[in-house]
């Protein structure tokens, strides 16, 4: 079964098991963030590709997700402030909160060798382009897909979950329909290494602080000064990028 569908399922189930312990703040899956829909693909991702993770690896994957993007404990989960009650060590969770791991895990190996039919999203997840300019493609995850404004592509998922972080730029597509396409018709011909330079500067024009900080932390082993307006951490990343390339 495709990664996606894993994901809807597993939030749906952990929807239905928060309700039963007298949480209702979980919304449909439709209605979620897009923030918790990358979180829980991600979760989903982890797991096909680390079979034997436990429940402690998923919560532990979680979390280090979670703190890279910003958040913190808090005793109530608030996305606008980026806390969150389970943003605690495996072992400082509740009995309840351990059966949310076991439970998602059982749902993505219970179901990943479920047969699809041949319809997109098997290895694509639909990713919407909802940045400033009227065209946009992208250089910085190597997909070379380009968009209209408002228009959603299939984007393999490794790339999906990296995008779908960045909410001011991509955010989750209407689903796809049709044949699985051949990635080679997703992707376009590949940039010259100019072309590759000046796609990355146009992406960290319109990036927040949080995805400039960790895209020079990743690709160039950079911790960013936190004091620094928007304005000065776009301007150094775009001086390692020229200086080291992309």
């Amino acid at each position: 079964m495709k990664p996606a569908l894993i994901a809807r399922v597993a939030h749906e189930i952990n929807r239905a098991y928060c309700a039963s312990i007298g949480d209702d703040s979980l919304t449909s899956w439709d209605e979620a963030p897009d923030w918790q829909k990358t979180s829980i693909l991600a979760g989903v991702d982890m797991h096909l590709a680390n079979p034997n993770a436990t429940p402690e690896n998923s919560h532990e994957s979680w979390l280090a997700q979670k703190t890279a993007d910003g958040w913190k404990y808090g005793p109530v989960k608030d996305a606008e402030k980026k806390e969150h009650p389970c943003c605690v060590p495996y072992a400082e969770l509740s009995a309840e909160q351990k059966a949310k791991d076991y439970l998602f895990r059982a749902v993505v190996h219970n179901l990943k060798n479920i047969p699809d039919g041949a319809t997109v999203g098997s290895n694509f997840t639909p990713v919407k382009y909802i940045g400033p300019r009227a065209t946009h493609r992208d250089g910085m995850y190597g997909t070379q897909i380009n968009w209209n404004q408002g228009e959603t592509q299939p984007v393999p998922h490794a790339a999906a979950a990296l995008m779908l972080k960045h909410t001011d730029v991509y955010a989750f597509g209407d689903p796809l329909t049709g044949p699985e396409p051949v990635l080679a018709d997703v992707v376009a011909k590949e940039e010259t290494p100019d072309e590759k330079t000046q796609a990355m500067r146009d992406s960290i024009a319109i990036m927040t602080k949080g995805a400039v900080s960790e895209l020079v932390k990743t690709n160039y082993r950079v911790d960013m000064d936190k004091k620094m307006t928007l304005a000065e951490m776009r301007a150094q990343a775009i001086q390692l990028v020229d200086q080291y390339g992309v």
